[in-house]
């Protein structure tokens, strides 16, 4: 339970990361663009477009998980109930 717990909360972190970073000043400045034909690419709006929708595939994931972790714990708390 708590290994899909970690995975969940790491797609959401992730996910929100991917989904910031590219449009921010942290991506400019990142010692990996200096130069050359990865710099390029690292600026184009559509490879920034493409991290920022493998961002929304993580949220999406980690959303997904914690809501059937919920949906686990919410019915093994009503079978307790159930067998009182």
């Amino acid at each position: 339970m708590s290994l899909a717990l970690f995975f969940a909360l790491y797609c959401l972190e992730a996910g929100l990361f991917f989904l910031v970073v590219p449009w921010t000043r942290v991506w400019m400045l990142s010692p990996l663009w200096h130069g050359g034909l990865l710099a390029s690419l690292a600026f184009n709006p559509f490879v920034r477009g493409f991290v920022s929708g493998f961002g929304v595939v993580h949220l999406i994931v980690g959303i997904k998980d914690i809501m059937a972790i919920a949906q686990e714990r919410r019915g093994a708390h009503l079978e307790e109930g159930n067998s009182r």
